[in-house]
């Protein structure tokens, strides 16, 4: 096995910390990771620290909530170090917005009829970059649906009692800003909705790369990206979007991105150097 491009912390809405991210990294044989939390870098620290320790490569990055033709589009960013300057102001505002929008959606639940203390339970969330899945965990927890899963198929989905839309920054916006810190731009999990009208436009707006490998990505889809990576000239990646202990389990280790295609990777990234790959044929 080789990489992980794709992992979410307790930093945000993951129910694992970096420590035990790479633990179980290490116990799987990745040989390098990259903490890519929804809009915020703060466990970047931790997550260099762990893996220096178990000598895994780092990559920083993260997972940019944007907007694009009226859809909302994941931008993963990846950096060649963790010194940036740009992307650092623009987080406060997307922390804001997300904060809002968990307030709101408890607010409406609470009006739905869910009998619970607004204010405990967001006092509850203890997250600078909260998500959904952090009032799916708290309905579970006031004993309103049996699990994760259920919460948003019965409450959280669109058009569901607590159903808050959210308004986003382009994604041709968030790209230049990556680019901004040296960064790469790869369009997240293209496998769940985004068509191939969108992704041939953000090619022409910059975009460097695109997650061929997740977990949502049968075979099929698989050769249709690897296809449109080569038609545009963007790097392959890969990774599982691990959030830790979910329905159907860890997905650390079920997608990974091969020796060859991560090498290309730490290449375009400038970072050849600090990737060391496994002896063993990796799988995806």
């Amino acid at each position: 096995m080789s990489a992980d491009l794709h992992l979410h912390s307790t930093y945000s809405d993951g129910t694992l910390e970096p420590q035990e991210i790479v633990e179980r990294a290490g116990s799987i044989g990745l040989r390098a990771l990259a903490l890519t939390d929804h809009d915020t870098i703060n466990g970047w620290g931790d997550m260099k620290r762990q893996c220096q320790s178990a000598n895994i490569s780092w990559v920083p990055g993260i997972e940019l909530s944007t907007s694009h033709a009226g859809q909302e589009i994941h931008v993963l960013g990846y950096f060649p170090d963790d010194i940036l300057s740009v992307i650092p102001e623009k987080l406060e505002a997307f922390q804001a917005r997300r904060r809002k929008r968990i307030c709101d959606i408890i607010i409406r639940l609470r009006d739905a009829g869910i009998n619970w203390d607004v204010d405990q339970v967001i006092d509850s969330i203890n997250c600078q970059s909260p998500g959904r899945p952090h009032v799916a965990r708290a309905m579970v927890k006031h004993g309103v649906v049996s699990n994760v899963s259920n919460a948003f198929r019965k409450y959280l989905c669109k058009d569901k009692p607590g159903w808050v839309p959210s308004t986003y920054p382009s994604a041709s916006e968030m790209i230049k800003t990556i680019h901004s810190d040296r960064g790469l731009a790869v369009l997240a999990h293209p496998g769940l909705g985004v068509s191939n009208e969108v992704i041939t436009d953000l090619a022409s707006q910059g975009l460097d790369g695109v997650e061929v490998y997740h977990t949502s990505h049968k075979p099929s889809l698989v050769r249709k990206y690897r296809y449109l990576a080569d038609k545009f000239k963007l790097v392959v990646t890969g990774g599982s979007d691990c959030h830790g202990h979910i329905s159907g389990g860890i997905r650390m280790g079920k997608v990974v991105l091969s020796n060859e295609d991560t090498m290309c990777f730490f290449k375009r990234l400038g970072k050849s150097a600090s990737f060391r790959p496994s002896t063993t044929a990796a799988s995806h």
